[in-house]
């Protein structure tokens, strides 16, 4: 894949998936294989879970695209984003909530290595793979 369309792919992630909440658009580039480690199910309906639960617990969510660095077979989105989570993403060790707001998503955009998503200080392992033109 070119560093171009590994761009795309994390783009259309960043502002169709996730900000205009176009999941449509997640078997167009989810590998059938994917795993990603916040789901226990494989394949795009597990990044669809993943992005509709994260969309969900933020009914006013807005993403801001930071910077996508792209080779021809990773893709690296730094975003922001704003809203008011229903549900905190986690809890410090004191005990308060916590929802981070500056993210860094991961893509390998070519098979058969796996492809990370680092969001805070957890880390999900995301496989994705672009086999059609994006819209």
């Amino acid at each position: 894949m070119s560093e171009s369309r590994s761009e795309a792919v994390m783009r259309t992630y960043l502002t169709e998936v996730l900000d205009q909440r176009r999941f449509e658009f997640i078997p167009e580039f989810a590998a059938p294989d994917m795993v990603d480690h916040t789901q226990p199910i494989r394949g795009p309906a597990g990044l669809d879970a993943h992005a509709r639960g994260f969309c969900d617990n933020i009914p006013d969510l807005e993403i801001e695209v930071v910077r996508i660095f792209a080779t021809e077979d990773t893709a690296v989105g730094l975003w922001r984003w704003r809203g008011n989570p229903k549900q905190p993403h986690g809890y410090s060790a004191s005990g308060n909530p916590v929802s981070p707001r500056f993210i860094a998503s991961i893509f390998q955009t070519t098979l058969p290595s796996p492809i990370f998503g680092v969001s805070g200080q957890s880390i999900r392992r995301v496989c994705a793979r672009r086999q059609q033109p994006l819209r």
